[in-house]
């Protein structure tokens, strides 16, 4: 279904403007789109367990300005450095739900708006990267064959994410708890160490994010992730992925991810207002879902 809607979609937005299919138009949903779905894979991996990561924004901006700052300190050091945030940022989170006992809505709401305030501390304005430093930030903006080094990237998230979820017994975990928490511990599954690993995945797709957009724009920013949390809670649900848990994959997060990178380039494209444009993609979001999600899989909606 949700293939469908995007075939119509584009349809639409082609016939309502022609530069809509135009090479360079395609390139950039492309380019672009593939950054929502790397944090959407990493929101993935929280909401298979039947939890949220709502913190995710704050992630991406202070990584975002980390990153900037770093890697004119230590160099390409500041890869991993950040990398390591992000895990760190997830375990937090993991430990907070798991260990504390509170809900990961709760958790992650509160850690998110720590982790934002960090940011500002971090920079309370945006940071541009010194002239000398730019050969760090074209590793990652810039073309390989005329499409978008940030298109690889996404690509090979999602390859490895569909790798761990498929082979390991950490991401068939995370589909069972999803599924029935109970019966998982019953059957012996360590809850707190997969749900903790779900979501420093889910940190560290964030963390990638930031990394990413700080590359193109050549400068961090402390809010520049407050939009990719809605977002990619969105791509996961309009994909076919439960907010329960349990149901969905890398897949459904492709096309979730794809449909609203068409309908956010097709909006700015045809000239829709950009205060309207909210409106839209909220009304978008609720029929996208409504028309494909699984409910013979979810019994209670709560």
């Amino acid at each position: 279904m949700t293939i469908f809607l995007i075939i119509v979609l584009g349809t639409v937005l082609s016939y309502a403007n022609a530069n809509f299919l135009s090479a360079y138009n395609i390139n950039t949903i492309i380019g672009f789109g593939a950054i929502l779905l790397i944090v959407a894979l990493g929101q993935m991996f929280a909401v298979l367990t039947g939890g949220i990561d709502l913190s995710v924004g704050g992630t991406i901006s202070l990584v975002s300005v980390m990153f900037v700052l770093l890697v004119g300190e230590v160099g390409y050091f500041a890869f991993p450095v950040c990398l390591a945030t992000g895990l760190v940022l997830g375990l937090i989170n993991g430990v907070i739900l798991t260990v504390v006992k509170i809900p990961s809505f709760i958790t992650t709401l509160g850690t998110g708006g720590i982790i934002t305030s960090l940011a500002y501390v971090v920079s309370p304005r945006p940071v541009s990267a010194g002239i000398n430093d730019y050969h760090f930030f074209e590793l990652i903006d810039g073309k390989i064959f005329g499409i978008y080094t940030s298109f690889y990237i996404g690509m090979g998230v999602l390859f490895l994410s569909w790798a761990f979820l498929r082979f390991s017994t950490t991401g068939r975990s995370i589909y069972y708890i999803g599924s029935n928490i109970r019966m998982s511990w019953m059957s012996g599954t360590d809850i707190v160490r997969n749900r903790c690993i779900a979501f420093m995945l889910s940190g560290a797709c964030a963390a990638i994010v930031g990394i990413v957009i700080s590359s193109i724009r050549y400068g961090g920013d402390p809010v520049v992730g407050s939009s990719y949390v809605l977002n990619s809670i969105a791509a996961v649900v309009v994909g076919g992925t439960a907010l329960t848990g349990g149901t969905g994959g890398v897949v459904n997060v492709l096309f979730g991810a794809l449909f609203l990178s068409l309908l956010d380039n097709g909006m700015n494209v045809i000239g829709i207002d950009q205060y309207f444009q909210q409106a839209v993609l909220g009304a978008m979001i609720i029929f996208g879902v409504a028309v494909t999600f699984d409910r013979s899989k979810t019994p209670i909606i709560k």
